[in-house]
C-alpha cells in the first residue's frame, strides 16, 4: 500500500530530519511505501542544504501559511488513499504506521496513536482537552479552589485515562493534530482543514465536523510516538495571537457568539470583583529541577500511582506518569526532555489509582524572576 506521510516544517531542520528518518524506516519494516512531502513553511538560509538532501518531495509556498494552510498544500500535491499529517517534531515508533493503517482498513475514517514525551516511553502526553460550554464554564468555577477544582481535575483525568489505559482501539474524536492517519475518501466528504486556524484547533474543528458526517474516529494505543511538544510553535513570535484567534473562532463556531462573549468579556470582570484566587490549600514547593519523592507512597497496594505534569495551576491538562514499581524511592524528570521544554512554572501532583491527591510540588524551568 501506498501512504503519503505530510508534514509541515518551521524551522526545526535537525527535527525533520529525524522524523523523516523514522518515517522511512517504519515503512521499510511494515513492507508500506511511503511517498513522504515537507511543505515549507519557513526555514533559514543554512538550513536549506539539509532539507534539499533529504528523500521528500519539497513544497516550497514562500510564507508561513499556518499548519492548516501547510497541511492544505501537502495534501494537494499527494497522490496516495491514505495520508499521515503530522508535525516535523514526532517521531514514529517501530509499527506506528503499520498500527494507524489497520484502524483505517477496519473502517476508521482518521486514527490517531499514543503520545510520548520521551523515548523511554515513560511521560504520556495528554489527549487534547474535551471542548465544551460545560466543561469551560466548570474550569472558570474552579478558579474558587478546594472541592470544585479537585472535582474538575477528577473528570479530566477519567477524560485522560480513556487513553492512558486503553489496549485496544477505541472510538475518540480527541486526537491530535500532530500525527494523524486520514483516508482520502474522508478527507473529500469533510472537506480540507479550515484555514482560519492559523495554528492550534485545526484538527478539533476538522473532528468535530468528521463526527457530524457520522464518520469514525480512533485512537490506536499500539500505535506509538514520541512528541517533543511545541518545538514548531516556539520559533514563530504569532502563535500566541494565533491560539487566541483559533480558539474565539472555534467557540464562536461551536458555542455561538453570545456564550463565546460571556466567556471573554463577563466572566473575567466576575472574576476581579470577586477576587477569584485559585487555591486548593495544597502545600507546595519550588526547585530548579524536577524530582518527586515517593518513600511515603510505597506502601499503597494497588498500582499504578501517577505522577501529572501541568503548566497551570488548576492542573489541566497534564502529562501523565504511571509507577508501577513502588520500590523506587525517587521519580526524575529526563534532563533532555526537560531542558526541551518551555520556560516556566510546572505543577506536580502525586494521585493514587483512585484519583485522591496525595502531595504537589512546584518546580521552576528557566524562570529568571
Amino acid at each position: 500500500m501506498k501512504i503519503s506521510c505530510i508534514l509541515v516544517h518551521y524551522h526545526t531542520p535537525l527535527l525533520l530530519k529525524r522524523a523523516v528518518s523514522a518515517i522511512e524506516n517504519d515503512a521499510i519494516s511494515s513492507g508500506l511505501e511511503a511517498e513522504i512531502i515537507v511543505v515549507d513553511n519557513g526555514s533559514l538560509e543554512e538550513d536549506r542544504q539539509l532539507l534539499n538532501s533529504l528523500s521528500v518531495k519539497l513544497v516550497k509556498p514562500g510564507e508561513n501559511l499556518g499548519y492548516a494552510g501547510g497541511v492544505n498544500l501537502g495534501v494537494k500535491n499527494s497522490g496516495s488513499d491514505v495520508f499521515i499529517l503530522m508535525n516535523p517534531d514526532v517521531e514514529v515508533l517501530p509499527g506506528c504506521v503499520g498500527a494507524l493503517l489497520h484502524a483505517l482498513e477496519d473502517g476508521a475514517s482518521a486514527a490517531g496513536p499514543r503520545f510520548y514525551l520521551d523515548p523511554h516511553k515513560e511521560i504520556l502526553l495528554p489527549p487534547l482537552i474535551e471542548l465544551t460550554p460545560k466543561n469551560e464554564i466548570m474550569w472558570r468555577l474552579s478558579a474558587l479552589g478546594g472541592g470544585i477544582a479537585s472535582q474538575v481535575r477528577n473528570n479530566w483525568r477519567k477524560h485522560a485515562k480513556e487513553q492512558w489505559l486503553a489496549t485496544s482501539p477505541t472510538l475518540n474524536y480527541n486526537l491530535t493534530g500532530a500525527l494523524l492517519a486520514i483516508t482520502r475518501q474522508a478527507w473529500e466528504k469533510v472537506g480540507e482543514f479550515d484555514e482560519i486556524f492559523k495554528l492550534y484547533f485545526e484538527e478539533a474543528d476538522w473532528l468535530m465536523r468528521l463526527r457530524k458526517k457520522g464518520l469514525r474516529a480512533c485512537f490506536v494505543p499500539s500505535a506509538r510516538a514520541i512528541h517533543q511538544v511545541s518545538q514548531s510553535a516556539s520559533k514563530e513570535e504569532r502563535s500566541k495571537k494565533w491560539y487566541s484567534e483559533s480558539l474565539r473562532t472555534y467557540r464562536r463556531r461551536y458555542y455561538g457568539a453570545l456564550f463565546t462573549a460571556f466567556l471573554e468579556h463577563v466572566v473575567p470582570v466576575l472574576g476581579n470583583v470577586l477576587n477569584i484566587k485559585q487555591k486548593d490549600g495544597e502545600e507546595e514547593y519550588v526547585a530548579t529541577f524536577p524530582s518527586i519523592e515517593l518513600t511515603n507512597y510505597q506502601s499503597m497496594s494497588e498500582k499504578p500511582i501517577w505522577i501529572e505534569i501541568s503548566t497551570q495551576e488548576l492542573g489541566i491538562p497534564a502529562l501523565g506518569v504511571p509507577i508501577h514499581n513502588f520500590g523506587l524511592k525517587e521519580w526524575v524528570f529526563p534532563p533532555d526532555n526537560w531542558q526541551a521544554l518551555e520556560p516556566g512554572k510546572y505543577y506536580f501532583r502525586v494521585v493514587d489509582n483512585q484519583g485522591r491527591e496525595l502531595g504537589s510540588s512546584v518546580f521552576l524551568h528557566n524562570v529568571t524572576d
